[in-house]
């Protein structure tokens, strides 16, 4: 049996590159069999450009984490503390994104990443946490209904491209 070595380490500005990075080959990943390569490619020179990262890791209301595996960025999450758009009982934080590398699927560095995340946010008092996640990501939503999370409502339109995907808002009470 494979043994293998799990860290999470929070970052800051200094790491928009490399999280730029992480976030390319991820989305890259999770959307190959979904999108054009050439429609990934404009998406993230877009929507994760290292001055884009550097943008969300100066935010007061972000938290971002990478998950390293032997030693090695293999994945990270997002969190914006900020109100889900469908009205919830109680205060709540996004886990905006959690990604990992295909290499790394099957060792538990997302579940350690989610349960980081998810330690963080409460450490905040928030009493949920919300998502958007695209309804073409079967992989996603699988992750997250053995979690708990239920969906409660239709999410944003995500369009990549020449494609629109629909996505679903989920939530879980922690």
């Amino acid at each position: 049996m494979d043994s293998h070595t799990i860290e999470i380490d929070q970052i800051g500005t200094e790491s928009a590159v490399q999280l730029a990075e992480l976030q390319t080959r991820t989305f890259a990943e999770a959307y190959a069999d979904v999108h054009s390569s050439a429609d990934i490619k404009k998406y993230c020179a877009s929507h994760y450009s290292s001055e884009a990262a550097a943008n969300d890791l100066s935010s007061e209301k972000t938290v971002c984490c990478v998950g390293l595996l032997n030693a090695e960025p293999s994945g990270y999450y997002m969190v914006k503390h900020q109100a889900c758009p469908i009205s919830l009982d109680s205060q709540s934080s996004e886990l905006k994104q959690i990604y990992v590398l295909s290499s790394a699927y099957g060792v538990g560095l997302g579940r350690a990443l989610y349960e980081h995340a998810l330690a963080m946010i409460r450490s905040e008092g928030n009493r949920s946490v919300w998502l958007c996640v695209s309804d073409k990501n079967h992989r996603a939503q699988v992750f997250y209904e053995k979690l708990g999370f239920e969906k409660i409502g239709a999410g944003p339109l995500l369009i990549v491209g020449k494609d629109e995907l629909s996505s679903s808002v989920l939530v879980l009470n922690i």
